[in-house]
């Protein structure tokens, strides 16, 4: 099977286009919700009347909340198209790194398997092929990993190739923040494998700030204020821990299968003789990247599932080289059986629940309390309970608990009370629940939005148009 891909013939890509959806029929017919694709379903029915950052208070990335505004507007609160859609980026993503691998002579022949090993690790879990702020942004690391790896080949450089590595760099974080740290790598990687000039540095700089810098601007234009982007956004230490991080086990678990592969790569270093000593460095190149890349994971809050993808080209790079190294027939086969029975009995695991890693803790709050209260109405939580909002709907900005309960307990404030009072009688919720007793203080300040509601429970408040059966 393995040899199949081994020529580069673009035709033969039709078969993997097919396959990327072949090994992954067992989540296909049996989608998995976990509370990450709850919060995006949340945040993307919002964005459809209110933007991020002002009338949402939450750190998603602004790129994947508009993202997930055009999925809920198409199709609904489906797990089943963030499977699907997720299926294609990756197979896009698998092309990006056949050509960038074809293009900088990664390897000793050019062929489709980077493209093949690439979808076979990203089977591996569901995770990796939802559509998630880091698969998203992944898509932008791999087009600016193209570009340097051009820009360490050749020997002519391109201010251009510097520009599009910076924008493409700069864009990721848009989709999911910890990939800032892909910005400071690249200096790095461009430092220690190549002979780019200081005024180079400076121009990567610059484009990588240039996305930042217009969302910034556009929403502070938008809310008229410039610290909603920096609070919400950039200073993700204020972020709800509503939700825990998985443990070190359940990550080494999740990519057990890509790890170990990746070991065998780089332990096959000495045995490639044909290698040139271009690609030995790209080599380095690679080991240096993935080291530097772990450090998403201590910027990530929490971490989940979907944030580990950032590790998978690396990988599929790694794991490639391993495969070249095999010429005769009988061990190309039994790599064959390995690399295609390993994702699909993974993923039969994953479906029948025989490996079963929650994407996050939730904390002690359920949702049952409130369930029958709150379904598919629009709603306002004034506390840290996020699961609430699994079957209804966001009323108001104040998804983030962390983020929006400066609002509630700085009432003396002027601005805070306006801001209240002008979210709260634009979204007009149905209902309000009140975990931490802060609807009293308000009804002081804000008489007028008080008198609408009545108390039905002692932490759930009423339209008075509306009745809780």
């Amino acid at each position: 099977m393995l040899s199949y891909f081994k020529l580069n013939d673009p035709f033969r890509l039709v078969p993997l286009a097919l396959l990327v959806f072949l090994l992954k029929i067992p989540i296909l017919l049996n989608p998995m919700v976990y509370p990450e694709t709850v919060h995006w379903f949340t945040i993307g029915e919002a964005m459809q009347s209110g933007s991020m950052y002002y009338d949402i208070w939450d750190a998603l990335a602004p790129f994947s909340a508009t993202v997930y505004m055009v999925v809920t507007w198409l199709f609904g609160r489906s797990v089943l198209a963030l499977l699907i859609i997720g299926s294609v980026l990756t197979f896009i993503q698998a092309l990006i790194i056949n050509a960038f691998s074809i293009n900088a002579k990664l390897f000793e022949n050019n062929s489709n398997l980077p493209a093949l090993v690439f979808v076979l690790l990203t089977s591996t879990s569901p995770a990796f092929f939802t559509l998630s702020p880091a698969l998203l942004g992944l898509t932008f690391i791999l087009l600016g990993l193209g570009k340097l790896l051009s820009h360490v080949e050749f020997r002519a450089k391109k201010d251009m190739h510097i520009i599009m590595i910076g924008l493409y760099f700069g864009v990721a974080p848009l989709f999911f923040l910890p990939y800032i740290v892909i910005i400071p790598i690249s200096l790095i990687l461009l430092g220690l494998f190549s002979n780019t000039v200081l005024r180079r540095y400076l121009l990567l700089l610059f484009s990588s700030a240039t996305p930042l810098l217009i969302s910034f601007f556009y929403y502070w234009v938008i809310s008229d204020h410039p610290g909603y982007f920096i609070d919400n956004f950039i200073l993700f230490n204020n972020k709800d821990a509503f939700y825990h991080s998985i443990s070190w086990l359940e990550r080494i678990e999740i990519l057990s299968f890509s790890m170990f592969f990746l070991v065998l790569g780089i332990l096959s270093f000495g045995k490639q003789r044909r290698l040139t000593n271009y690609q030995n460095r790209i080599m380095q190149l690679f080991v240096v990247l993935g080291i530097l890349l772990t450090f998403i994971l201590f910027l990530e809050k929490p971490v989940t599932p979907y944030g580990l993808v950032f590790i998978l080209p690396v990988a599929a790079f790694f794991t490639t080289h391993f495969i070249s190294l095999f010429k005769k027939r009988v061990f190309s086969l039994i790599l064959s059986i390995l690399l295609f029975l390993g994702p699909t009995a993974l993923l039969w695991s994953y479906s029948t629940k025989f490996i079963d890693i929650a994407s996050v803790k939730v904390n002690s709050l359920t949702k049952s309390k409130y369930l029958t209260s709150v379904k598919g109405k629009k709603i306002m939580v004034l506390g840290s309970a996020k699961n609430v909002y699994d079957e209804a709907k966001l009323a108001g900005p104040f998804y983030d608990w962390g983020l929006s309960k400066q609002f509630f307990t700085e009432l003396d404030y002027y601005d805070n009370l306006i801001f209240l009072q002008n979210h709260i009688e634009a979204s007009m919720p149905e209902i309000i629940i009140d975990l931490e007793n802060n609807w009293p203080k308000i009804s002081k300040r804000l008489p007028q939005i008080s008198k609408r509601y009545h108390q039905v429970e002692p932490t759930i408040w009423v339209l008075k148009t509306n009745t809780i059966k």
